[in-house]
């Protein structure tokens, strides 16, 4: 998502809980968003660890006390953008450009995160995510990959 000239991007600091063997590896995700103003912010990137979250979704966040000026943390989704956000783990990282090219075959945008394997998804809401469960099958089957359904943001029925 591009904003125009009119809007601004910061970052929003996402809390994360770790589970037991401390995934994710971080305690919190720093997401891009646009200043839509009156502290309403939507989501300019696809999150690699934050749940319930995804591209386009309108949330409110506040000032963040402990971080520089112009950082602030996520509070609520406000508006859900009906995008869905997958992630994949792939067994080798040589992979992951098969994997991407593969996913946005179907439709979706992809992008790699700093850990190798790692490849983040946005599905949009005019991509069945029968679909992209399909593509995937293939590559979980063959134990080539794993995937997240982080964020579910349209109706199973696509």
């Amino acid at each position: 998502m591009k904003g125009d000239e009119s809007t601004r991007h910061v970052k929003i600091i996402v809390p994360l809980e770790q589970d037991e063997d401390g995934y994710p590896p971080v305690g919190s995700e720093r997401l891009w968003a646009l200043d839509l103003g009156e502290g309403r912010y939507q989501i300019d990137n696809i999150p690699f660890f934050a749940r319930d979250l995804a591209l386009g979704d309108v949330v409110s966040a506040v000032p963040e006390a402990k971080a520089e000026e112009g950082v602030l943390r996520y509070h609520q989704v406000l508006q859900p953008s009906g995008h869905s956000t997958f992630r994949i783990l792939v067994d080798d990282a040589s992979q992951v450009p098969e994997v991407c090219t593969l996913l946005e075959e179907v439709g979706c945008d992809t992008e790699r995160s700093h850990l190798p394997r790692l490849v983040a998804i946005d599905i949009p809401p005019s991509v069945s995510l029968a679909a992209v469960r399909k593509a995937l099958a293939p590559g979980v089957s063959q134990e080539r990959w794993e995937y997240e359904e982080a964020c579910l943001g349209q109706a199973e029925a696509g």
